[in-house]
């Protein structure tokens, strides 16, 4: 359950276990503080919005903006792509990667000139120059790939990831991690239906269901969770195809990531079709002065469902995508959770299990873990 001092709209896990039994309690996140976004000026409303969103803050104020502007009856049409959120969306996906897991020590911690780069990235301007992509391609083959994207990309089996993992596992952090996950922690889970909208009867429904007071809490579409960011886009790449074939559930989620960013690591024409996803963003007005804006952004679609009466707004909805991920039911972590859990080789030492798949399915969320015998916990933060 939160407590006081836990951050302001954070991640609950409980994970309880006795005499090798575990089970996993996910409380939805308090979001109590988007009513700070309400009954007020919509400029006030826009500032205190960019207070509470750090991760993703360009993504959030632009989808707000867009959402307001479309219940004033200016709709965007088409989705159009946005550089300011590509470069975001990009600079966030290398820094979560690089990230330290709990419980290990910091990698890099001497690398100075790679954490200037990255702070650099992050730095929004007016869109991904050609510097900024050069910039991305060395961080990400230095220390992410330990190895060049083209080379990356000509994986395409299940035998070729093993074979990145082996020969840059000294090279990268991420290999290394990559080379932890146990075959009981990689194991085949149910790859739940994608979540996508069109503007069409998708997007109606989802609006329809975001006035519902629980649907944030427990977001579902036909009874089913869904599944958003990297894997959903990449789901037919032949490497995430091959791994999520042969029933390697963690693999084919990092596979899915780092595909993606070296797709995008060589600029806009490189990536191609991908364009038509990540870093787009749209709106549509649903009358009486309220609106949706969604867009893709690195760790999936989020979704603003705004309402304003005069110049006053007086409902936000924000679906981000850690609400899908970790739904307390039927979410896909939780569907994860409760195959391994049940494995042998990952009762013995779960707690560093669930923290290595936080790092793999990247909540957009602090992350509070507490464990513990059934009825008696103890305290743990990974954020």
């Amino acid at each position: 359950m939160p407590m006081e001092n836990d951050p302001p709209g954070s991640l609950h896990l409980s994970l309880e276990g006795k005499s090798g039994e575990y089970r996993l309690s996910l409380s939805p996140r308090d979001l109590s503080h988007l009513g700070l976004l309400e009954g007020v000026d919509e400029g006030i409303s826009l500032l205190r919005l960019r207070a509470l969103f750090h991760l993703c803050g360009k993504a959030q104020e632009k989808l707000a903006l867009l959402a307001l502007k479309a219940a004033r009856g200016e709709e965007t049409g088409d989705p159009f792509f946005d550089g300011e959120l590509l470069r975001e969306s990009l600079s966030e996906s290398l820094r979560a990667l690089l990230l330290p897991v709990a419980g290990e020590t910091p990698p890099f911690l001497s690398e100075t000139r790679m954490w200037t780069k990255l702070r650099d990235l992050g730095r929004v301007g007016s869109g991904p120059t050609r510097d900024f992509f050069r910039d991305f391609r060395e961080l990400l083959e230095e220390f992410v790939l330990g190895e060049s994207v083209s080379r990356f990309l000509a994986r395409k089996s299940e035998g070729d990831w093993e074979d990145w993992i082996r020969t840059s596992r000294d090279l990268s952090p991420v290999a290394r991690r990559a080379g932890r996950f146990t075959p009981d922690a990689d194991a085949a889970v149910r790859l739940l239906p994608a979540l996508r909208l069109n503007g069409g009867e998708e997007t109606d429904r989802l609006a329809r269901r975001l006035e519902e007071v629980d649907f944030l809490a427990f977001p579902r579409l036909d009874e089913e969770g869904r599944e958003t960011g990297p894997l959903a886009r990449m789901e037919s790449h032949p490497l995430v195809a091959a791994l999520s074939g042969c029933g390697r559930s963690l693999s084919s989620r990092l596979a899915a990531r780092l595909t993606e960013l070296s797709l995008w690591s060589g600029g806009e024409e490189a990536a191609g079709d991908m364009s038509a996803s990540l870093a787009k963003i749209t709106s549509r007005s649903l009358g009486r002065g309220e609106a949706i804006a969604w867009g893709e952004t690195a760790r999936g679609l989020l979704v603003h469902r705004w309402t304003k009466r005069e110049r006053t707004v007086s409902k936000v909805r924000i679906l981000a995508p850690t609400e899908w991920t970790f739904a307390p039911e039927r979410g896909s972590f939780a569907e994860w959770f409760s195959v391994v859990s049940r494995k042998e080789g990952c009762r013995a030492n779960l707690r560093k299990t669930v923290s290595l798949a936080l790092w793999v399915f990247d909540p957009c969320a602090p992350v509070v873990v507490r464990e513990g015998s059934f009825g008696q916990k103890t305290e743990g933060k990974n954020a």
